[in-house]
């Protein structure tokens, strides 16, 4: 087994890549994934002496309630319902309502005097004229999600207070401090498309991730590659948490009882499962193509959306994962915070870590300042 660490940079070709594993024997090479680290030092995943589960209750909490919501918008989706941001990705009534819920269910759960949120949506667009539709529709959506859960009590949201509980998600971060990190609806194509996505949730603090939180609607409770979307009986809906020094843990959305998981087990590189975006937009396909036969690699790639990736990986539905973004694209921290702990767990309880001098294709943001950050490779 070898790990390594890399900092922000550039790939410059495929050969600069994998001459790093030249020492390491081809059989060896069956599992590759890559993910934030979120600090742009060297990596060391160590065991908190501080307890999360309070906030882990919350964020697992928020996140179901927000599935739930996700579900019932996508089930009955509208045209209506999806709109363009600046940059042309497509948002939903389900993207304002998922952050209003998170927002709302951590304030409640936990110290809102101490809240920060960082995530994906802000409420600009449903202020003007035209988006006030729209606003009704997200207020009657989070009321309805909120209420379901008799917690909350009766009091329905106005509209102000959806505003302002999508606004909570402003905050810059940084460094010091807890804060929440949240993508909504992760592959809000794929969610638009009935295929998969993952509300995402992580806790950074002190600069590090601490606990992740991924619910995936539709992402089968068993393996993606026997997955026949065809069949009525399967189960979909999962739900993965993980706190540092406590493992990764899967149950269904439902809550049943979870249960531990771990990484595959493979040794020969030719049985590995190949994870990547279903986006082509979202990472260069032939340059993960390209290393994939490097490793002799046979199954041709899943491509599957969101940071449901990450939730598979951690159950051993694959045993690799490569993102490498197109020159100009840049990656958010909501993009893989979450996900990247639900993974990271599971390699501290196994790995060590070392360091080697590559270089990757597109610093991540920590902050929404957009300071760059290292990036974690993994090779089991």
């Amino acid at each position: 087994m070898a790990t390594f660490t890399v900092s922000s940079g550039t790939i410059n070709s495929l050969t600069r890549t994998l001459p790093l594993t030249k020492n390491t024997k081809p059989h060896s090479l069956f599992s590759l994934s890559i993910s934030l680290t979120l600090k742009a030092s060297k990596f060391t995943l160590r065991a908190s002496s501080m307890s999360y589960d309070k906030q882990l209750a919350a964020a697992k909490k928020a996140a179901s309630l927000a599935a739930r919501l996700c579900q019932k918008v996508q089930k009955a989706l509208l045209q209506a319902d999806v709109q363009s941001k600046s940059d042309k990705s497509p948002v939903t009534v389900a993207d304002y309502g998922s952050q209003a819920v998170v927002s709302v269910v951590l304030q409640k759960e936990l110290d809102s005097a101490s809240f920060s949120l960082v995530a994906e949506e802000d409420s600009g667009d449903l202020r003007k004229e035209e988006g006030k539709e729209t606003l009704q529709r997200i207020m009657k959506l989070v009321n309805e999600t909120l209420t379901s859960d008799e917690t909350y009590g009766n009091a329905p949201l106005s509209e102000e207070d959806v505003l302002a509980a999508i606004d909570s998600g402003r905050s810059v971060g940084g460094p010091s401090g807890q804060h929440w990190v949240l993508d909504p609806i992760d592959g809000t194509k794929g969610f638009v498309r009935g295929d998969q996505y993952a509300i995402a949730l992580a806790l950074l603090d002190e600069g590090k991730a601490v606990l992740g939180v991924l619910a995936c609607p539709n992402l089968p409770l068993s393996s993606v590659a026997s997955h026949n979307p065809q069949d009525p009986q399967e189960k979909v809906g999962c739900l993965f948490y993980a706190q540092v020094g406590s493992g990764t843990y899967m149950q269904s959305l439902d809550g049943s009882t979870p249960i531990k998981v771990h990484v595959t087990d493979l040794d020969n590189p030719e049985e590995a499962a190949f994870f990547e975006s279903f986006e082509a937009a979202h990472s260069l396909h032939d340059l993960s193509s390209s290393i994939a036969k490097k490793l002799g690699v046979r199954a041709p790639p899943v491509r599957i959306d969101s940071q449901a990736k990450y939730g598979a990986l951690s159950r051993g539905d694959g045993a690799i994962y490569l993102r490498f973004p197109h020159k100009g694209y840049r990656e958010k921290i909501w993009d893989h915070a979450a996900g990247y702990l639900v993974v990271a767990v599971l390699l501290s309880e196994h790995l060590r870590f070392r360091s080697l001098p590559l270089k990757v294709p597109t610093p991540y943001s920590h902050e929404r300042s957009g300071r760059p950050v290292s990036l974690f490779w993994q090779i089991i």
